[in-house]
């Protein structure tokens, strides 16, 4: 009888590695857990977007002035100072979903509670409720920051940060719209409700999922100690030390940039009570089409290129910002509220892509809390300063104030990358990635 030996060659054999997705559409089809988080997230946007727009009116028809909304403002950043970075310590140490699934829960009562505050004599509650609410969502951001970027591949963190930037961004545009809607037809209460109902569907959905890297398998030291452990490594890492002073440098005129658009849908342009609802809405759109359309080539893009990018996003954000008080018409300052905001939605997946590479498992909750933290701290800041100068700048100096710190911080980044020699390789991307700038 005669044998037939059949030679399989080692190579063969090798499984082939496969291509990551190659857009936003195809990651989420494909990775059901992911979805499910993304779903959450894009839910509970959108009554995050209602209850933004109904605190707002809510203070403006209640007496509050330019102050009033810039400390409202504050206090949804301020805990980012506070709280975010133990919640980034807690998010290494504890099950980070079991930690997002409480939050939703305290949000779901706290969006409640705003009820309580509708009138003169009570709208003092509004800044303490904001201040929880704040807290908690920092805690879920940190825990979901933490979480969910293990359930992609490492070439697939550009998609993943334009992801959950575009769930905002989509559910900004219908929150803002149907929030602005909603307050004028049936007032602030049922835009409350939905915002609660929101963080309950959220969930529903974040219970389903269960891979990934629930817990990140950092040190069991003391608190204080892990958190300093997080800041070394922070300081240590030229390029996500670079990234986070951007992000504070940025965030100083993006702040105040928002507070400046507040007074002028309420007090410039009368849009009305829900007046804010638009510019949000213009924001969400043009930004949920831009990544939509762009994010794929984000991805492909070389890592150095990707860095650019996040310069030239902070330099025209500026140059457009400096120009929102100057038009009288309101459908001109939307028009320019959607520029900046083109500008804008491209810096996220880039900058927070460059971070996670750099950021291993067992610190992303304490890295990605403190570019949370140091954003946040900048956006507080920059909104109560800017709140208490636009009654004595005008709402005409202070965009233009905003929008040159934003353009400095810019062709500051770009002129330090030019000057930069080609960097070493970074872990997560083959080509030539950086780890230093």
């Amino acid at each position: 009888m005669k044998m037939v030996v059949n030679v399989v060659k080692v190579s063969d054999m090798e499984t082939a590695t496969p291509a990551p997705a190659p857009g936003l559409l195809s990651l989420l089809s494909a990775n059901r857990d992911f979805r499910l988080l993304w779903l959450g997230g894009l839910v509970s946007a959108c009554g995050g977007w209602f209850s933004a727009v109904a605190v707002f009116a809510m203070v403006h028809a209640h007496g509050g002035g330019a102050l009033a909304t810039g400390v409202t403002l504050a206090l949804r950043y301020l805990p980012g100072l506070l709280v975010g970075p133990w919640a980034g310590v807690l998010a290494d140490r504890a099950d980070r979903r079991t930690v997002m699934l409480v939050c939703d829960g305290v949000l779901a009562v706290l969006a409640l509670f705003f009820l309580l505050a509708d009138s003169p004599g009570t709208l003092w509650l509004v800044y303490p409720l904001t201040f929880a609410s704040a807290s908690a969502g920092f805690v879920f951001q940190a825990a979901r920051s933490a979480w969910a970027p293990s359930l992609v591949r490492e070439d697939e963190y550009v998609l993943y940060s334009a992801a959950v930037q575009v769930n905002g961004m989509l559910f900004q545009a219908v929150g803002g719209l149907a929030g602005a809607a909603v307050i004028a037809f049936a007032g602030w209460r049922w835009a409350f409700a939905v915002n609660a109902l929101s963080f309950v569907v959220s969930l529903l959905l974040t219970a389903k999922a269960t891979t990934g890297h629930r817990r990140g398998g950092g040190t069991r030291a003391p608190w204080l100690a892990s958190l300093w452990e997080g800041l070394r490594a922070a300081r240590r890492d030229r390029l996500i030390a670079s990234l986070l002073w951007l992000e504070a440098a940025f965030c100083l005129g993006l702040g105040g940039a928002i507070t400046a658009m507040t007074h002028l849908a309420l007090h410039v342009h009368d849009l009305g009570d829900g007046g804010t609802g638009w510019f949000y809405a213009v924001q969400g759109t043009v930004g949920a089409l831009v990544l939509l359309t762009c994010s794929a080539r984000l991805q492909r893009a070389a890592p150095r290129t990707r860095l650019t990018i996040v310069g030239l996003s902070c330099l025209f954000e500026g140059l457009f910002t400096m120009m929102l008080g100057l038009p009288s018409l309101p459908a001109v300052a939307l028009l320019l509220w959607g520029a900046a905001a083109a500008a804008d939605v491209v810096y996220g997946p880039t900058a927070v892509a460059a971070l996670l590479s750099a950021a291993p498992d067992e610190l992303r909750g304490r890295i990605m809390s403190l570019w949370s933290t140091v954003a946040t701290t900048s956006l507080a800041l920059s909104s109560a300063l800017s709140g208490a100068l636009l009654d004595t700048a005008g709402h005409r100096l202070l965009p233009a104030l905003l929008g040159t710190a934003m353009s400095l911080s810019g062709l500051t980044w770009l002129t330090t990358l030019r000057n930069t020699a080609p960097p070493t390789k970074m872990k997560g991307d083959p080509r030539s990635p950086l780890q230093t700038i």
